[in-house]
C-alpha cells in the first residue's frame, strides 16, 4: 500500500456556490434513492473551517468540509475530528438554501476521526431542518451507497460506491499528520476527494452507515469510519442536553474514553499462529501488539508482537470489545491475557484518561505555540506524552533555529519536561535577554542541539495561554500578568552616560576644528576620517608599512558580521525574506554611540532585530536602524557601546575613509568576513567605475537602488559575498554591498560597489544629530520624484535633441556622452503632474546635468554640510589629482565651487511643499522650462503598522508609488496576511488597497482606525478593495473576530527609533493598551 498517496479529504480551498447533481449514477435512479436523498441532502451543510493557530497535527488555515444533522432538535452536527480539530477555530454551517449559522465544537474524540459541531436550530428561518439516524449495524459487505457532501468544493455532490470492505485497517496519511488507530474502517471505491470529509455514507433508506474520512490519490478508494462509537458519544451529548432549551445553559458532559497507550493490529488466522499462538485460541483473527509508547503503564510490561486472547476475561477478536471495556474502566486496572512466543503471559494494567493525554491549552509565543505532546504526535514519534512541543516556532523560537515538531528540554538551564515549566523558565527572562535552549528533534532523538534564544516582549507582547472551554467551544486567553519588565539593555541611547573628553574632542573636530591628526588618532578616538593631503615623507612613510598583515589588523578592527531578522508582523514594504546576514563597517565609534554601515539587502526594512558581531573581539550587541536612504542601496545602524565588555571598546574602531572619485583601472582590496569571523581579501582592478543600476520592478513592491552609479571589478568573492573596498593602506574607498532582483520571479543576488562618498555625508549628519543626549529623528530625504534612466547622446539625438544641447552636455561630461531621461514618475506626486515619461533633464536652477550626482546636488538630496564638512571637502580637493582637472576642468570647477556654496544647490525650506526647482526639459525636440517640487522620504521607511482581522495594513510605500499609479483613496495598503485570520477565510488579500469600510472612505491609516476602533467582536464589515495591478474594485463583507485577531499597531518614535505596540481593541476591551520592548 503507498501510504502517500492516502490522504483527508478535508482542506478544499474553492469556492462553494454550486449545486453538483452529475453524481447520480448513469444519469438514472431509483424511486428509493431519490426519496432518500431528497430527505438527506437538506441535512447536508457545508462547514467553512478557520483553525485560527496552530496546534498538535493542524496547521492554521481556512477550509470547506462537509457535515450533516444528526439531531434538528437539539442542533448536532457530525464531521470528523481533523475538520472540527483539536485546536481553537472559528466555523460556520452553511445549509442547503444559503442560511449561515455559526457552530462550535462539542466534542473531539481523543482517537477516532470524529466530532460533534453545535448550532442553535431556532436561528435556522427560511428552511425545515431534518436529520439523518445513525445505523451502524446496517454496514454489510455489498451494500449500495451515496455519499453526499461538498466533493471538491461542489457545495452538495452525490457520489455512489458499494460497500467492499468493513475490516480495513485505519489509513496512514503521514509520519507528523493526525492518523486514526485501534479501529476498522469501510472502504469503497467512491472517489471522494478535498472537502468531502465529514460526508454521511447512506443506504437507500437515508441512513448513514459510515462517515466519510479519507481516500487514495491516485484510486477511488475511499475509506469510512464506522458508526458504533460515533453512536454513543452522540447519546451522552443527547442526554446532557434537553430538547428546546439553550446551549447557554448546556454544561460539557464527560464522554469516558480509556486506552493503555498501545496500539493494536488485528491478525489473521495464519499470521497470529506465526506468532506462537496455539490454532485452538484462533477464530478468525485476533489483536496483536504493534507499539507500546514509552513512558505509558504497559511500557515494559507488554512488548510488540504480544497476542490479546483475553481481557477482563473475555475473548477479543474485534476492536470494538477493546474499546468497550477500556472506556468502562477508565482510571482502574484490567486483567489482560497475552501469548507471547507460545507462552502465556497475565499482566494487570492501568487505564489512562485519553482526554488526560490530549492537551487542553498551549502558550503562544511571539507567534508561535507550544503545548504538551500529544498522544497523537507521541505516537507517530514513539515519544513520551507531556513533553514541550513545539508546534509552531513562530518569531522567537525561529530566529533560534528551533524547527517545528522539535521538543524543548531545557530553557536557561533549567529543565522543561512540562508545560507549566516551560512557561516559568521563561517568566524570569526580561525583554532583550539571551539564554541557552537545548532540544531535539524526531529524527535524531539522541542528540540534544543547543542554540541561543533571543527574548522579545516587543514585536508581540508577553506571552498567552490559550485554555479550551469545552462547554462554550471557545478558547481563553489569560496573558501572563508576571512577566519580568523589560530590560533596558535594547535601549541604544543611554543618556546617563557622560561625554568623555576623547568624544568631546572628537566632536570638536567635527564642528569645524583642525583635521591635521593622523588616522590612526581620529580612528582611535571614533571619528568618522576622511583621508587628507599629505606630504612625501608621510606618503613614503604609509607605502613602507602597507603589507597585507598590518592592513588586516587595521581592517580587523572595523568589520562586522550582522544578522537581522524580521518578525512576520513586521514583514512591509514588500520585503522578499525574514532572515538576512551580511557584512558592515564601523564608520563611527563613540563613548556613547556607535554607527555601522551595511548594504539594504542585509538592513531591509526598519521593524527589526539586529545582531552585530565583532571581528575585533569575540562580542555580540543588538543594533536598531537609525537610517535607510529610500534611493540608494545603504543603511545606517547603531549600537551601545556601553553593552560591550572594556576591551572590545577599546579593540573596536571606525573605519578610515578615503572620498576621492574611484578611477577606472585603480587597484584596490576588496574585503569581507567570513561565517568564521575572519577577514577575506583579494586584490582586483577597477572595469568600471560610472556603472548607471537598472533593477526590474519586482512582482510585490519593493526597495530597489535608483540613480546609482557604481563600481564593478574584474575578481570578487563570488555573488553574494559583501564588504567593502579599501586601497592599500586599508582607507575605505566604497561599500561592496548587495543587491537583490527578481528575473522571472527567481531571486538573484549580486555585489557591486557603491563610492563612500555617496554614503560619508549621511554619517556625518547622524553623528551631529548624536551629539545630543536625546536622540532626535532620522534625516528627511528630499527626492526627485521621478525615476531617471542615462541615454546615450547618439539615441537621444535620434529622439529629437537639440543639436546646441548634444554639443553642450559632450563638453560637459566626454566621458559619459548621456542625457537622463525621465523612465517614470511617482504616483500621486508633482513630478507625475510635471513630467512626461520621456522626457529629458537637460539642466536644473540652470546647470546642465548628466550624471545622477548633478541631480542629487542641485536638488538638495545630500544633507547640509557641516563646518568640519566643508574643511574637509576642501582638503579633499586640494589633493585632487592634476591629470583629473585637466581631463574635465568644467566637472571639476563646477565640484570646486559647489563645495564652497554649500553644494550651490537651493536654499530648500522646512516645508517641501515650498521646494520648488527650475528645470530645464526636452520633450518632442522642444525645449522648455517647468518648475518641479521636491518630495520627502522618512528616514526610516514605513513608520506605522497596523494589524486588523490578520491584515496587515501600511501606508503605500515608495515601492508601491513608483508603479505609478495609485487609486483616489490609496492611504490604506495591505502588505500581508495571516493563516487561521478573517482576512485569510473572507478574502483580505495583499496587493489591495482598502477604499472603504462600512461606506465610509479610508484615505489614510487615522481615518481607518477611526471608523474600526468602533467594530465590536462579530460585527460584519463591508470592504471595499482596489487591486494594485488591475486598479478593479471589488467589494468583501467579513466577520470581526477580536478574541483571535484584535486590532493593534506598530509605530516608530522618531526620538528614540524604537517600536512600541499598542493595543486598538479586542473581545475583552476597546481601551488603549500600549507595551514597549
Amino acid at each position: 500500500m503507498d501510504i502517500e498517496e492516502e490522504t483527508l479529504d478535508v482542506g478544499f480551498k474553492g469556492s462553494a456556490e454550486e449545486v453538483d447533481q452529475s453524481g447520480a449514477p448513469n444519469g438514472t435512479i431509483s424511486e428509493d434513492w431519490k426519496d432518500s436523498l431528497n430527505r438527506v441532502v437538506p441535512c447536508v451543510v457545508v462547514l467553512k473551517i478557520t483553525q485560527t493557530r496552530s496546534f498538535d497535527t493542524e496547521s492554521a488555515c481556512s477550509s470547506y468540509a462537509t457535515g450533516f444533522v444528526v439531531d434538528s432538535r437539539r442542533g448536532l452536527i457530525l464531521t470528523n475530528r481533523h475538520v472540527c480539530t483539536p485546536g481553537p477555530i472559528i466555523a460556520d454551517a452553511i445549509f442547503l438554501n444559503r442560511e449561515e449559522l455559526p457552530v462550535r465544537p462539542v466534542y473531539r474524540d481523543p482517537v477516532h476521526d470524529f466530532g460533534f459541531l453545535k448550532f442553535e436550530p431556532d436561528k435556522l428561518q427560511f428552511m425545515a431542518l431534518g436529520e439523518i439516524p445513525l445505523v451502524p449495524e446496517e454496514a454489510a459487505v455489498g451494500l449500495d451507497i451515496r455519499v453526499v457532501g461538498n466533493d471538491s468544493g461542489e457545495k452538495v455532490s452525490i457520489l455512489s460506491g458499494v460497500l467492499a470492505r468493513l475490516d480495513r485497517d485505519a489509513p496512514f496519511y503521514g509520519k507528523k499528520a493526525y492518523n486514526d488507530f485501534n479501529t476498522f474502517y469501510l472502504q469503497a471505491a467512491s472517489g471522494t476527494k478535498g472537502g468531502s470529509s465529514g460526508s454521511p455514507v447512506v443506504d437507500c433508506r437515508g441512513r448513514a452507515v459510515g462517515l466519510n474520512a479519507g481516500g487514495r490519490n491516485k484510486a477511488q478508494s475511499a475509506y469510512y469510519l464506522p458508526l458504533e462509537r460515533v453512536v454513543r458519544v452522540l447519546r451522552i451529548l443527547q442526554a446532557s442536553k434537553e430538547v428546546g432549551s439553550s446551549w447557554d445553559a448546556w454544561k460539557a458532559p464527560e464522554v469516558p474514553r480509556g486506552d493503555l497507550q498501545t496500539t493494536f493490529i488485528f491478525k489473521g488466522f495464519d499470521e497470529v499462529c506465526c506468532h506462537g499462538t496455539a490454532p485452538d485460541a484462533v477464530t478468525t483473527g485476533l489483536l496483536v501488539v504493534d507499539n507500546v509508547l514509552p513512558g505509558s503503564p504497559a511500557h515494559g510490561i507488554i512488548e510488540p508482537g504480544d497476542v490479546l486472547v483475553r481481557l477482563q476475561g473475555k475473548v477479543v477478536t474485534h476492536f470494538l470489545q477493546l474499546e468497550e471495556v477500556l472506556d468502562e474502566y477508565v482510571g482502574k486496572s484490567v486483567e489482560l491475557q497475552l501469548e507471547r512466543a507460545g507462552k502465556q503471559v497475565d499482566v494487570v494494567l492501568s487505564v489512562e484518561d485519553l482526554h488526560r493525554v490530549t492537551p487542553d491549552c498551549f502558550l503562544e509565543i511571539a507567534g508561535g505555540s507550544v503545548h504538551a505532546l500529544s498522544y497523537q504526535q507521541a505516537r507517530n514519534s514513539s515519544m513520551p506524552v507531556g513533553q514541550v512541543y513545539v508546534s509552531e516556532p513562530g518569531y522567537m523560537l525561529g530566529r533560534a533555529q528551533v524547527p517545528k515538531h522539535a521538543i524543548i528540554t531545557c530553557v536557561a538551564g533549567k529543565p522543561t519536561t512540562t508545560l507549566e515549566a516551560f512557561t516559568a523558565a521563561l517568566r524570569d527572562l526580561p525583554h532583550g535577554a539571551r539564554t541557552p535552549l537545548e532540544y531535539l528533534v524526531f529524527s535524531d532523538r539522541h542528540r540534544r542541539k543547543n542554540t541561543l534564544l533571543f527574548v522579545d516582549r516587543q514585536w508581540y507582547g508577553p506571552p498567552v495561554m490559550w485554555t479550551r472551554d469545552d462547554t462554550l467551544g471557545l478558547w481563553h486567553p489569560q496573558v501572563d500578568q508576571d512577566q519580568t519588565p523589560p530590560s533596558n539593555a535594547v535601549v541604544i541611547a543611554n543618556p546617563a552616560v557622560s561625554v568623555t573628553s576623547s568624544e568631546a574632542k572628537s566632536m570638536d573636530r567635527l564642528g569645524g576644528g583642525q583635521v591635521e591628526e593622523s588616522a590612526a588618532a581620529a580612528s582611535s578616538a571614533g571619528v568618522l576620517e576622511v583621508k587628507k593631503a599629505c606630504g612625501p615623507e608621510v606618503e613614503q612613510a604609509e607605502k613602507e608599512t602597507t603589507d597585507q598583515d598590518l592592513r588586516e589588523a587595521i581592517l580587523n578592527s572595523c568589520m562586522v558580521l550582522a544578522e537581522v531578522e524580521i518578525p512576520l508582523v513586521c514583514l512591509v514594504d514588500g520585503v522578499h525574506g525574514r532572515s538576512f546576514t551580511g557584512t558592515g563597517v564601523v564608520l563611527y565609534h563613540g563613548e556613547r554611540i556607535g554607527l555601522v554601515l551595511l548594504d539594504r539587502n542585509t538592513m531591509v526594512v526598519g521593524p527589526s532585530d539586529i545582531n552585530l558581531t565583532f571581528a575585533a573581539y569575540p562580542a555580540e550587541v543588538s543594533a536598531k536602524g537609525r537610517f535607510l536612504h529610500p534611493l540608494h542601496n545603504f543603511s545606517l545602524v547603531s549600537y551601545d557601546p556601553t553593552e560591550l565588555p572594556p576591551a572590545a571598546r577599546e579593540q573596536i574602531k571606525a573605519v578610515v575613509v578615503d572620498t576621492r572619485p574611484i578611477k577606472r583601472g585603480e587597484e584596490v582590496i576588496l574585503v569581507g568576513v567570513s561565517k568564521c569571523l575572519r577577514i577575506m581579501q583579494k586584490k582586483a582592478v577597477i572595469t568600471h567605475n560610472t556603472l548607471a543600476l537598472n533593477i526590474p520592478t519586482a512582482e510585490v513592491p519593493r526597495f530597489r537602488a535608483v540613480h546609482e552609479e557604481v563600481v564593478k571589478l574584474d575578481q570578487d568573492f563570488g555573488s553574494a559575498f559583501s564588504g567593502i573596498l579599501t586601497d592599500q593602506q586599508g582607507r575605505m574607498r566604497a561599500l561592496w554591498g548587495s543587491y537583490a532582483e527578481q528575473e522571472d520571479k527567481v531571486e538573484r543576488e549580486w555585489c557591486v560597489g557603491l563610492p563612500i562618498s555617496i554614503i560619508q555625508p549621511w554619517a556625518m549628519r547622524l553623528v551631529e544629530l548624536d551629539k545630543h543626549l536625546d536622540m532626535l529623528p532620522p534625516p528627511e530625504v528630499r527626492v526627485l520624484e521621478a525615476e531617471l534612466e542615462p541615454l546615450m547622446l547618439s539615441k537621444a539625438a535620434q529622439h529629437k535633441l537639440p543639436s546646441e544641447w548634444l554639443t553642450r552636455l559632450a563638453t560637459l561630461d566626454p566621458e559619459r556622452k548621456q542625457v537622463l531621461r525621465v523612465r517614470s514618475t511617482v504616483a500621486k506626486s508633482h513630478a507625475a503632474r510635471v513630467l512626461k515619461c520621456g522626457d529629458m533633464i537637460l539642466a536644473i536652477s540652470g546647470r546642465p546635468v548628466s550624471c545622477f550626482a548633478d541631480v542629487e546636488q542641485l536638488c538638495g538630496q545630500i544633507p547640509s554640510i557641516s563646518k568640519a564638512e566643508i574643511h574637509v571637502e576642501t582638503s579633499m580637493s586640494e589633493s585632487a589629482d592634476p591629470e583629473d582637472i585637466e581631463r574635465h576642468p568644467k566637472r571639476l570647477r563646477m565640484e570646486e565651487s559647489n563645495k564652497h556654496s554649500a553644494l550651490a544647490s537651493p536654499q530648500l525650506t522646512s516645508d517641501p511643499e515650498e521646494d520648488l526647482l527650475d528645470v530645464t526639459i526636452c520633450r518632442g525636440g522642444v525645449v522648455q522650462d517647468v518648475q518641479l517640487r521636491l518630495g520627502a522620504e522618512d528616514g526610516m521607511g514605513t513608520n506605522r503598522i497596523i494589524h486588523w482581522c490578520g491584515a496587515q495594513l501600511q501606508a503605500p510605500h515608495r515601492a508601491a508609488r513608483e508603479h505609478g499609479y495609485l487609486p483616489e483613496c490609496s492611504g490604506v495598503f495591505i502588505s500581508r496576511w495571516h493563516h487561521g485570520s478573517p482576512s485569510h477565510r473572507y478574502g483580505l488579500y495583499a496587493l489591495h488597497f482598502i477604499a472603504e469600510l462600512n461606506g465610509t472612505a479610508t484615505p489614510d491609516l487615522a481615518t481607518f482606525l477611526e471608523v474600526a476602533r468602533d467594530l465590536k467582536d462579530g460585527d460584519f464589515v463591508r470592504v471595499k478593495l482596489i487591486q494594485m495591478e488591475t486598479c478593479q474594485p471589488k467589494i468583501i463583507t467579513l466577520k470581526m473576530d477580536l478574541t483571535y485577531w484584535p486590532t493593534w499597531e506598530l509605530s516608530l518614535d522618531p526620538k528614540t527609533c524604537k517600536w512600541q505596540r499598542k493595543t486598538i481593541s479586542s473581545s475583552t476591551t476597546t481601551a488603549c493598551l500600549s507595551t514597549t520592548g
